[in-house]
């Protein structure tokens, strides 16, 4: 397995694109065949995280932080949010779920 395909590794790019504002740094990564998401290809994905993290970035106060959370309303125990919050807002600024199988990492954006 390459770097690139390491389920850590994919995920500490995920995490640095998302707080530091710069999706394009996590497309080698997004392009592993370990990375799978439910939209319909890995460019419409991307397109909207890089809205998304465009979006955070403009209504963020400060420096984005990790919050790695499993709501208690979540039935699979294999899933979890990874949630960026500034230290100003109350919500998280960013919330994607991620999700670590046979090998492989899903990722969906939440709304909000």
């Amino acid at each position: 397995m390459n770097n690139i395909d390491s389920i850590d590794k994919i995920k500490e790019a995920l995490v640095f694109s998302c707080i530091n504002g710069s999706p394009q740094s996590f497309i080698p990564f997004l392009l592993s065949k370990n990375v799978k998401t439910d939209y319909p290809n890995k460019t419409l994905f991307y397109i909207s995280l890089k809205s998304t993290i465009e979006c955070a970035k403009e209504s963020t106060v400060g420096q984005l932080s990790l919050k790695i959370e499993q709501p208690s309303w979540q039935k699979d125990t294999e899933v979890k949010y990874f949630k960026f919050y500034d230290n100003y807002h109350k919500y998280s600024r960013l919330s994607i779920k991620v999700k670590e199988y046979n090998k492989e990492i899903f990722f969906d954006i939440m709304p909000f």
